[in-house]
């Protein structure tokens, strides 16, 4: 009851006062620069109008934040009529994929519902859900929403549908799969990811009802250590992550008592490669992700407590 009448008390209150924004940047670029490969970050803080943004225009792989625009292509072609949220697909023996998810513990021969697989892929980043919906939306579609929505660089590189196994596929038509190669599943740009999660929060993705429905997908994070790890539990944060071996991304709209803001973090080339929670990837995006909150609620004392680490993903990323 404290921290809702806490939050309540925050969010009717006026800004707080706050250093330039010429610190933060200081700050973040200082833990960019001690970084051992790439890391790019973009911020937008909507009330007071602040932008910071490094390397926000060059290219990372979107891991699975590329799962943002198959969500927005899928919540339109619903609304359209084209697909309806509780139309089914069969789960099939080859549909089930490694990696993230529940799904490929399903029972083959299992119905599942398109809104399912949406908030599985969403909330816990599921392979074996983004791969039906990949095959069942196809790569066109997808990247086509990208391109009248005016996105230059962001893209789906998985050629869907794919046709027989992933390995027939991958030999059959290698020239296809040549910028999965290079990117893995998708490319972005810090600013671009940022700008559409702004686009779902504000209701330039689609419909309104879409819109609100996306948004309330994206506070439902199953793995929400990465930027949403470092604000209060009482505040919402909607947000989608990633992992490749050699990049990490996160990207979210913190809804804070000083106003919302969208934070994007991306790396690349990294040296650190492992899967624990101390990998120097995920502690770059907690550390500014930690930065920009401390340095936009001075007033607020709050830190993550001590053991949550313990709760943090492990191995099966």
């Amino acid at each position: 009851m404290f921290a809702f009448l806490l939050a309540l008390s925050l969010a009717a209150a006026p800004p707080p006062s706050v250093t330039s924004p010429d610190a933060l940047r200081k700050e973040l670029d200082g833990i960019a620069e001690q970084f051992h490969g790439v890391l790019g970050y973009s911020l937008h803080h909507l009330r007071t109008g602040d932008r910071l943004e490094r390397r926000g225009d060059e290219k990372f792989p979107t891991a699975s934040t590329i799962k943002l625009a198959m969500l927005c292509t899928a919540m339109e072609k619903q609304q359209k009529g084209e697909i309806d949220y509780y139309q089914t697909r069969r789960l099939n023996k080859e549909d089930a994929s490694e990696g993230t998810g529940f799904m490929r513990h399903y029972r083959e021969g299992t119905r599942v519902k398109l809104k399912e697989m949406l908030h599985l892929m969403i909330t816990a980043s599921d392979n074996t859900a983004t791969d039906m919906l990949g095959q069942w939306l196809g790569t066109e579609p997808i990247n086509g929403w990208l391109d009248r929505r005016g996105f230059k660089v962001t893209r789906l590189l998985i050629p869907w549908p794919i046709q027989g196994s992933f390995k027939e596929d991958f030999a059959a038509r290698s020239k296809l799969w040549e910028p999965f190669k290079q990117w893995g599943m998708g490319v972005t740009t810090p600013h671009e990811m940022g700008e559409l999660m702004e686009m779902i929060v504000d209701g330039r993705a689609g419909t309104a009802a879409a819109c609100d429905e996306m948004h309330r997908i994206l506070n439902h994070q199953y793995f929400d250590d990465g930027i949403a790890g470092q604000i209060p539990p009482w505040v919402a944060v909607a947000s989608k992550s990633g992992i490749e071996a050699r990049s990490r991304s996160d990207v979210a709209m913190v809804h804070s008592p000083s106003g919302d803001y969208c934070l994007a973090i991306y790396t690349r080339e990294a040296r650190d490669t492992s899967v624990k929670r101390e990998n120097e990837q995920d502690s770059a995006i907690r550390a500014i992700s930690r930065a920009v909150w401390r340095h936009y609620h001075p007033q607020i004392r709050w830190t993550p407590p001590a053991g949550v680490e313990k709760f943090s993903a492990g191995p099966d990323w």
